[in-house]
């Protein structure tokens, strides 16, 4: 009986001798992954999301105020044409009339001098007629080049009233006590405009707010022809 190991059969010998059959090679390029391009489409995502939230913030946090679109002197009533609209940045902080609400000035009067661009707000202005406050007036005056301190004074300078003596006893006797200018108020300028046409270009019509009790003196110098003004520091 022949044993089983004789009943297996062997491998046939290699015709090529001992040289091994070549493996299967691959035509398929190998798959190569980038870490950096997956990095950075990431970061990519984030970023315009991050610029999309900002100008969702941006947009929504943005108001329609009012803002003078002139100089406005005291006194002046306001019209719809004084006033423009601008956008901004909302703040929690700022005092503004939006432009739905314009008619909550219009037809008022400005209580001072407001520069052309200030955001607007109930508080600068009063109704027609009650701008002045009280216990002071306006008073007006014709004044030539030489007494008024500078050439651009304008509405809302703080001035001393000045109201200066004859010197006709000066010009007799050269011995005479020289005459000192008297204060006779500290006012406000209310407004500077040309006093006339002709020969009156070089003077000034200068209206100014001061106490009550000092207009008569003051009206009184103006009409002789002998008020002064100077201007006052802001901590004069």
């Amino acid at each position: 009986m022949a044993s089983i190991r004789s009943r297996v059969p062997t491998a046939a010998p290699s015709t090529n001798g001992d040289r091994a059959a070549p493996s299967p090679v691959s035509l398929a390029s190998p798959t190569r992954r980038r870490p950096s391009w997956v990095l950075l489409g990431a970061l990519l995502v984030g970023l315009a999301g991050l610029i999309g939230a900002w100008v969702f913030v941006a947009t929504s946090e943005r108001m329609s105020v009012v803002v003078a679109a002139r100089d406005l002197d005291p006194g002046e009533v306001v019209g719809v044409s004084d006033l423009r609209v601008v956008e901004m940045g909302r703040s929690g902080d700022l005092r503004a009339i939006e432009s739905s609400q314009q008619e909550l000035i219009l037809g008022r009067s400005a209580r001072g001098p407001i520069p052309a661009g200030t955001v607007l707000n109930t508080d600068l202005f009063a109704a027609e007629g009650e701008s002045i406050p009280s216990g002071q007036v306006v008073v007006g005056a014709a004044l030539e080049p030489g007494a008024v301190p500078v050439g651009a004074l304008r509405a809302g300078d703080r001035v001393d009233v000045l109201g200066v003596a004859r010197t006709t006893a000066a010009a007799i006797d050269p011995a005479a006590t020289t005459p000192v200018a008297e204060v006779l108020a500290v006012g406000t300028v209310w407004s500077v405009e040309p006093a006339g046409t002709g020969t009156s270009t070089s003077r000034v019509w200068v209206a100014l707010l001061v106490p009550a009790d000092t207009q008569g003196v003051v009206a009184q110098a103006a009409a002789d022809g002998l008020l002064r003004l100077s201007l006052v520091g802001v901590d004069g």
